[in-house]
C-alpha cells in the first residue's frame, strides 16, 4: 500500500547501486538487481537467491514492491488515481473541494495521524481507519464520503496489484525446500487485506503475515524482526529477509541479526515531456504514473515483445498514444452524443477495433461504421467551388512528377491541353514539377472550369456511396487521424445540399492551423494533441518532423488505399482499393508495431475499463511517442528509418523511406538528404549528424 511515511519510501540510491555478483547473506553485500532487463538475467538472479535460502530456516519476504507490485510508478500515485476515478461521480458534484484536494489531504492525514500517535503512545504505527479518521477531521468529509474514498483506494490497490515473478519464484522455492515462509510489511493496512492481495498474486501458502500497524513494531527500526523470531521460536540468525527497501529490508535486517538480501527495483526510464497548459501538474503526474506502471508490469513478466524490438516500440510509444486518443474521443462522444460515428479509412483501423470497448454504455444505440475514403478519392469530387489551397494538398510530396502525371490524377487529359500547359510556362507535359511551384498554381487557375466540370462528373457516384452512411442521422461524428481537415471538408461538400438538421463533429489526433481552410459553417472539428496548430510549436517539432509518417504508418489498415468507387452488379456503389506489392512489404513491419500497440491497449482495459474516460484524458499519453519522434535511440532509428511513406495522395506505389541512410559523404550532400527526409531526428541519428539526446526529464519549448 502506498505510504507517505519515510520508512515505507525508497532510499534515494535505490536502483542506483552497482549489482554484485556474490550473494553473501552473512555479510553486508551490495544490493542485488531484481528486475534486470532480460529474462535470462532475471533467471540467473533467481537461481542465485534460491541457492542462498538453503542456509536458513525461515524466509521472510517483504510484501509491497517486493512480491506484490503495482501498475503505477510510485505508491502514493494511487491517491491521485482515487481522485481521478471519482471526479466523474455524483459525489464529486456535491463535494468538489474535498475531491480536488484528496491526494494532498490523504498524505497530510497520514503524517498527522502518525505524529499524534507517537505523542500519545510512543509509536507512530497507524491503521488505515486511524488515517481516515484524521482525514475526516481535516476535510470535513461526511462518513459516506470517507467510506467512498476508503473503498475506492482499496479497490484500486487490489486492481493494480500483480506478482513480481522473481520474488514469487523465491517464495515457491522456499516452500519446496520446506522452509517456513512469512511476510513482513511496514504497513497501515490489516493483515487480512494484505492476505487478499497475496491471494490475488497466487501466494496462498505461508506461516504468518506480520504487519507493523498490528504489532506496534517495524522493519524500519528493526524491532519487527525480533518480534517475528520470538513468535516463531527461532534465532534471528536463522531468518533470511528479502525486500526492496535498502534501509528497512537490508540494513535494518542485518543490524537485527538476520541474513538479508536487497532486491532492487529497476529504475523507470525518463521521458521527454511536452507541457500542455490545459493540464494541472497533479493530473499529469498521475497519468504518467499510470502509463509507466502499465509498461513496468509488462516488462516484469518477460513480455514477448522483448524478443521483438518493433513490438516493444509499438507497446511503449504507440500503445499509450492510441489509448489516450480513444479516451479523449470517448469523452467527446459522452459530452456530445452522436447518432452515428463514421471512421474514415484507413488510418482509423486500430481505432475501429477498440472504440466500442472504450465507449461502453455511452456507445449503446450508436452506429459505428468504417468508411472507405481517401484524399485522392473524394477531394476532386468535392470541388463545388474553386479553392486552390484545398486543391493543392494533392500536390504535396518530395518527389518530382511530370505535369502529365498531375493532370491525369485530376481526371484531365494532358494530351488535349498542350497550349494551356505551355501558356503556364512549361515546355511540355513531360516537364517535372517542383513542390509548390508557381507555374502549377497558374496552370490550375487556367484549368479551373475544366476542373469544376470533372468534379461535377465524379461527384454523383461518390455522393451515393457516402450518403448511405449519413441517412437517418442528425448528430454525426467523423473520426480520422487528422492534419488539415481535408477529409471532413470534402465529405461535407460532396454531400451538398446537407440536411438542415444535420450537425457533423470531427475528432482528430491533431489538426494543423491550415485546417481553418476546411472549416464548414455549422459544423466543427477538434484536435486532441494539436487543435488548429495549438499548442504552438508542436506542429513543427513533432508532426512536420516525422510524427505524421510514423503515426500514419502504425495506425494504417492492412488493406490498400481507396482509389475511387464503382457500381457493382447489384447496382451498389463500392470502393476500389489499391493492390500494391509495396503495401505488402509495409504491412509485415506494420503488423509487429500494431501487435505491441494493441497489447498496451488491452493491458490498460484490463485495469481501468470501469474508470470514466474523462478522468484520464490527457495529452501525456503521447509522451513516449514525442520522445521517439524527437530523440530516438540509435537502435530505434535503425529499426524505423527504412519504414516507407507514400509521397502524395492517391496510389501508394511511390513510397520513400522516412529516415534513409545517406549515400553522400560530403556535408552538403547529407544536409540535402536531411531536408528530404521525413523523420529528421531519425535521419540525424542514423547518419551521425547528431547524437541522440540522452533521456532526461527535459521539456521541449
Amino acid at each position: 500500500m502506498p505510504s507517505t511515511d519515510r520508512r515505507n519510501g525508497h532510499s534515494p540510491d535505490l536502483g542506483m547501486d552497482p549489482p554484485n555478483g556474490a550473494l553473501d547473506a552473512s555479510a553486508a553485500q551490495e544490493p542485488v538487481e531484481a528486475h534486470d532487463s532480460t529474462g535470462a538475467a532475471r533467471q540467473g538472479l533467481a537461481d542465485r537467491v534460491v541457492e542462498q535460502i538453503q542456509a536458513y530456516d525461515v524466509i521472510s519476504l517483504d510484501v509491497f514492491d517486493t512480491l506484490v507490485l503495482r501498475a503505477v510508478s510510485a505508491p502514493t500515485d494511487v491517491f491521485a488515481l482515487v481522485k481521478l476515478t471519482l471526479l466523474a461521480s455524483r459525489d464529486a458534484l456535491f463535494h468538489p473541494e474535498v475531491m480536488q484536494t484528496f491526494p494532498t489531504l490523504r498524505v497530510r492525514a497520514e503524517r498527522i495521524a502518525r505524529s499524534e500517535k507517537l505523542d500519545r503512545q510512543g509509536s507512530s504505527e497507524v491503521t488505515f481507519d486511524e488515517i481516515y479518521a484524521t482525514f475526516a477531521a481535516l476535510s470535513g468529509a461526511t462518513p459516506d464520503l470517507v467510506s467512498l474514498f476508503k473503498q475506492t483506494e482499496l479497490d484500486l490497490e487490489t486492481r493494480l496489484a500483480y506478482p513480481n515473478p522473481l520474488a514469487k519464484r523465491i517464495w515457491s522455492a522456499a516452500l519446496a525446500a520446506n522452509k517456513k515462509v512469512v511476510f513482513c510489511s511496514d504497513m497501515y493496512l490489516p493483515g487480512d487485506f494484505v492476505a487478499s492481495l497475496l491471494h490475488k498474486c497466487g501466494c496462498d501458502r505461508y506461516d504468518g503475515i506480520y504487519v507493523s500497524c498490528e504489532h506496534g513494531c517495524t522493519k524500519h527500526d528493526g524491532t519487527l524482526f525480533a518480534y517475528v523470531a520470538r513468535e516463531l521460536g527461532v534465532p534471528l540468525d536463522r531468518i533470511l529477509h528479502i525486500g526492496d527497501n535498502k534501509t528497512s529490508d537490508f540494513i535494518r535486517a542485518k543490524h537485527a541479526g538476520c541474513g538479508a538480501i536487497h532486491l532492487r527495483r529497476s529504475p523507470t526510464g525518463n521521458q521527454i515531456v511536452i507541457p500542455d497548459p490545459r493540464e494541472g501538474s497533479s493530473h499529469a503526474a498521475a497519468v504518467l504514473s499510470l502509463i509507466q506502471g502499465i509498461i513496468r508490469k509488462r516488462a516484469s513478466h518477460g513480455d514477448p515483445a522483448d524478443r521483438d524490438p518493433l513490438e516493444r516500440i509499438g507497446y511503449n510509444a504507440f500503445g499509450p498514444l492510441l489509448t489516450g486518443f480513444l479516451l479523449w474521443l470517448t469523452a467527446m462522444v459522452e459530452r456530445y452524443p452522436p447518432d452515428k460515428i463514421l471512421l474514415f479509412a484507413r488510418d482509423t483501423y486500430l481505432i475501429n477495433k477498440y472504440l466500442r470497448r472504450f465507449l461502453g454504455p455511452a456507445g449503446e444505440g450508436v452506429g459505428i461504421q468504417y468508411v472507405y475514403v481517401s484524399r485522392g478519392a473524394i477531394l476532386i469530387p468535392s470541388m463545388t467551388d474553386f479553392s486552390l489551397p484545398r486543391l493543392w494538398h494533392l500536390f504535396s510530396g518530395k518527389c518530382k512528377r511530370t505535369v502529365a502525371y498531375h493532370l491525369r490524377k485530376l481526371g484531365l487529359a494532358p494530351e488535349l491541353l498542350t497550349h494551356i500547359i505551355q501558356s503556364a510556362g512549361y515546355e511540355s507535359m513531360d516537364d517535372l514539377v517542383e513542390n509548390s511551384e508557381p507555374r502549377m498554381h497558374g496552370l490550375l487557375r487556367r484549368l479551373h472550369s475544366l476542373l469544376l466540370q470533372e468534379s461535377a462528373r465524379q461527384r454523383p457516384l461518390v455522393r451515393r456511396y457516402l450518403k448511405q452512411f449519413v441517412d437517418g442521422a442528425r448528430r454525426l461524428t467523423v473520426v480520422d487521424v487528422g492534419w488539415a481537415g481535408n477529409m471532413q471538408g470534402s465529405f461535407l461538400r460532396v454531400l451538398e445540399p446537407l440536411p438542415a438538421d444535420l450537425t457533423v463533429r470531427g475528432y482528430y489526433v491533431g489538426l494543423y492551423r491550415t485546417a481553418r481552410e476546411n472549416d464548414y459553417l455549422g459544423h466543427s472539428m477538434a484536435g486532441w494533441l494539436t487543435h488548429y496548430g495549438d499548442p504552438r510549436g508542436l506542429e513543427e517539432k513533432i508532426w512536420w518532423s516525422g510524427g505524421v509518417e510514423l503515426l500514419e504508418f502504425t495506425m494504417c489498415a492492412p488493406h490498400g488505399t481507396t482509389l475511387g468507387y464503382k457500381t457493382n452488379e447489384a447496382g451498389e456503389v463500392e470502393p476500389v482499393l489499391e493492390d500494391s506489392p509495396a503495401e505488402d512489404a509495409a504491412n509485415f513491419l506494420r503488423a509487429r508495431l500494431q501487435e505491441g500497440a494493441e497489447a498496451f491497449v488491452n493491458d490498460y482495459l484490463e485495469l481501468y475499463s470501469t474508470v470514466p474516460a474523462a478522468a484520464f484524458t490527457s495529452s501525456l499519453w503521447a509522451n513516449e511517442f514525442y520522445r521517439l519522434v524527437s530523440a530516438p535511440t540509435k537502435g530505434e532509428a535503425e529499426l524505423l528509418g527504412d519504414i516507407t511513406h507514400s509521397d502524395s495522395a492517391g496510389p501508394t506505389g511511390s513510397r520513400l523511406p522516412i529516415a534513409p541512410r545517406s549515400g553522400k559523404r560530403d556535408q552538403a550532400g547529407i544536409a540535402k538528404d536531411l531536408e528530404r527526409a521525413y523523420w529528421k531526428a531519425g535521419f540525424r541519428v542514423r547518419n551521425g549528424r547528431k547524437q541522440s539526446p540522452k533521456r532526461t526529464n527535459r521539456r521541449l519549448p
